[in-house]
């Protein structure tokens, strides 16, 4: 038995379409329940999507993510959708980026039962909903994830191409293009799917070349307009898109020690105090269960490169089969030369792989029998769940997910702190400043006390007018050592009194 779609019963077949989406959709929301319950634990770097979507609704537009010279504000428009409906909450702010999410994994759904039965084309696209962290980096919190989505859209729609003629064929060739173009313009981080997408595209065209690859490049080219037009807008920046031969050494250290295990799955971090990641020591079984899952996803990949030269495998299948496969070594090379790649958050960078490894195992679903496909996929997904599950660290406590961590009730003691003494305006650590000032929805501003890491300067010129402000020292997100900042405050002010909220220490300053 192969993923080739049956023509016999069809209501059949459309019902067992209907559960699998059904069953894909209950899935990728409830694998999400311990953030989603814990939304407002976010980061700043999402918060920071939050602030603007918070302004583009009061009429403040803008074509950059604030601070960024190469995000644009695409997320924060669709963020802004969403707090229309639901508020301006950090729960509203998660579910506007997961959605994107899911609408990207019935993307690759779609795609993949073209050519598969339901219930295999489920099976396939389970990566995208048992996902590790390096997913979770984006479709939990923004921005980037509208980019992935446009993407993976992409494959779908130029997918489509390679089962039809004529127009239609045209159609889908250009709307892939144009949506892998608009992917790049919303986020420059899809050029990495460069090789694979451009790829897929030219080979689907390649039929008819004449016909079929102009209108391919004349989307893709029309997507791409606003990205150069961004690109020559004042203040623009090269970003992520910054590559060094230089820094291989560095990347290479990370990529083999921390960022691949971790992307794979055969090695978990969790926060033990929400940004303090660590490796969890698992028990043997689960790491039998995670070096098997890594080892079957270069099994996957060789069978898509072998199946190639069997053409008892659909050409379309074997196709995009391939060019997802050359997607890893291609993700793997940009990873070795971005001057991006930091730390083992860097991670998320890799994110791809796990995007791309439905496509990839494609062929191998057609090769194989059910049973044999499952059983060479199961252990990734199994390790895939158990590396994710984990990596929610304070947000679980075994198997069931944490309500709420006790420490987000300190904010709201910190509030009221603030409020009471009539303080609208703090400083505090880059990881603490935006995330608290979406909290308390700019009711108190809190900007970052590294200068160069502000991203809205009327933030900062309020803050600086203000005759007392406070210091908050969060021990769980700060990179700051507390007495430094307590001497530094102190030379340079007339008066610093100490005031506690839960866990985090505040000073209050008098200019």
């Amino acid at each position: 038995m192969t993923i080739a779609r049956q023509d016999g019963d069809e209501p059949g077949r459309r019902r067992d379409t209907i559960l699998a989406t059904i069953v894909l959709l209950v899935a990728s929301y409830a694998f999400r329940i311990p953030p989603l319950l814990n939304a407002r634990s976010t980061n700043s770097d999402a918060a920071i999507v939050g602030l603007e979507a918070m302004h583009l609704l009061r009429g403040e537009h803008a074509w950059f993510l604030w601070g960024s010279g190469y995000q644009t504000a695409a997320d924060a428009y669709v963020a802004a959708g969403f707090f229309a409906v639901l508020g301006a909450t950090p729960a509203a702010l998660m579910i506007s980026s997961l959605t994107l999410h899911v609408i990207a994994t019935l993307l690759v759904f779609a795609t993949l039962r073209r050519r598969a039965s339901p219930w295999i084309a489920l099976l396939l696209t389970a990566p995208m909903i048992l996902a590790p962290s390096s997913i979770h980096s984006y479709a939990l919190y923004p921005p980037r994830q509208l980019s992935i989505t446009l993407a993976i859209a992409a494959f779908h729609a130029i997918h489509g191409a390679s089962r039809l003629v004529g127009g239609p064929a045209r159609r889908w060739l250009a709307a892939g293009g144009l949506a892998y173009g608009l992917a790049i313009a919303a986020d420059p981080y899809p050029m990495v799917l460069a090789p694979v997408v451009l790829g897929y595209g030219l080979l689907v065209a390649a039929d008819r070349p004449l016909e079929r690859v102009l209108p391919f490049l004349s989307g893709f080219l029309g997507g791409l307009v606003p990205f150069v037009l961004l690109q020559r807008a004042p203040g623009a920046k090269s970003g992520p898109m910054g590559l060094s031969l230089a820094v291989i050494g560095h990347n290479w250290d990370l990529l083999v020690r921390e960022c691949l295990p971790w992307a794979l799955s055969y090695k978990v971090y969790y926060a033990r105090d929400v940004m303090n990641y660590v490796p969890w020591d698992a028990p043997l079984w689960a790491r039998v269960v995670m070096i098997t899952g890594a080892v079957a996803v270069p099994v996957l990949v060789a069978i898509a490169l072998v199946a190639v030269f069997r053409p008892s495998v659909p050409r379309s299948t074997r196709m995009l089969g391939a060019c997802a496969a050359i997607g890893f070594p291609a993700t793997i090379a940009a990873f070795l030369v971005s001057v991006m790649v930091m730390d083992h958050f860097s991670m998320r960078y890799l994110a791809v792989l796990t995007v791309l490894l439905p496509f990839a195992a494609a062929p191998a679903a057609s090769l194989l029998r059910p049973r044999w496909f499952a059983l060479l996929l199961v252990p990734h997904l199994a390790a895939s769940a158990i590396g994710g599950w984990v990596g929610y660290g304070p947000f679980v406590r075994g198997l069931v997910p944490v309500r709420e961590t006790p420490e987000l009730a300190d904010d709201y003691v910190l509030r009221d702190l603030l409020r009471a003494r009539g303080i609208t305006y703090a400083e505090a650590d880059y990881w603490t400043s935006y995330r608290l000032t979406f909290l308390f929805r700019e009711e108190i501003v809190v900007v970052p006390t590294n200068v160069r890491e502000d991203r809205y300067p009327p933030y900062r010129r309020a803050f600086e007018a203000a005759a007392t402000f406070a210091y908050v020292f969060d021990p769980g997100r700060s990179r700051e050592n507390i007495a430094e900042a307590e001497r530094e405050l102190v030379l340079g002010n007339a008066r610093v009194e100490h005031a506690q909220a839960g866990r985090l220490t505040v000073l209050v300053v008098t200019r």
